[in-house]
């Protein structure tokens, strides 16, 4: 049975491991309202941001985005009728140019809320799924009429550039798995000894 994307919302707000009780239970309230699409509801609903991680450089790539006006990750809204990981493919192919086949290769690490002051946009909140992208990015093919300038950067760098608050959560979080994944290796490397 294919999942929806209210199926998707109901099992990743009910998981701990992707937010804080109170992001989980507005996520849940908020999906149970319906019209979860920005075709449905303009002012509030649910997009995708995708996170590109070289794991290897420990490098993050983001985006000076045109509409938002500011550096933030790449991502998009959830069209009607897709699922999450069905958005987070295509938002990879339109701001990319990559076609990412896989779901396998994507992990949802975090939901947040965003609050919009961006006139004249007419987005007010957006409930966000976050998925990290591992990729060293030698087959992006940058679409320029979404960005003014798009950068790998370290996290500390990131920091410097990115002010959305969100944005600056999904950085620390991947930055904590990270250091907890090499020093899952360092120690599995002195047991190996």
């Amino acid at each position: 049975m294919t999942k929806t994307l209210i199926d998707e919302i109901r099992e990743y707000a009910s998981n701990p491991a992707y937010g804080s009780q109170e992001v989980r239970q507005k996520f849940l309230a908020r999906a149970e309202q319906g019209d979860l699409t920005r075709d449905a509801d303009a002012q509030s609903h649910f997009c995708t941001y995708f996170l590109p991680y070289n794991p290897i450089t420990r490098k993050i790539f983001i985006t000076h985005h045109k509409k938002a006006g500011m550096w933030v990750s790449p991502g998009g809204h959830i069209d009607s009728g897709e699922t999450l990981m069905q958005t987070v493919r295509r938002e990879i192919r339109e701001e990319l140019g990559v076609e990412c086949k896989t779901v396998q290769t994507l992990e949802l690490f975090l939901l947040t809320i965003t609050p919009i002051d961006n006139e004249p946009q007419r987005c007010k909140v957006h409930y966000d799924f976050w998925c990290l992208f591992p990729t060293d990015g030698t087959d992006f093919k940058v679409d320029p009429t979404e960005f003014h300038e798009t950068r790998w950067v370290t996290f500390e760098q990131a920091r410097q550039l990115v002010s959305d608050p969100a944005n600056l959560q999904a950085f620390q979080k991947i930055e904590e798995m990270s250091e907890q994944c090499l020093r899952n290796l360092h120690e599995e490397s002195i047991r190996k000894q």
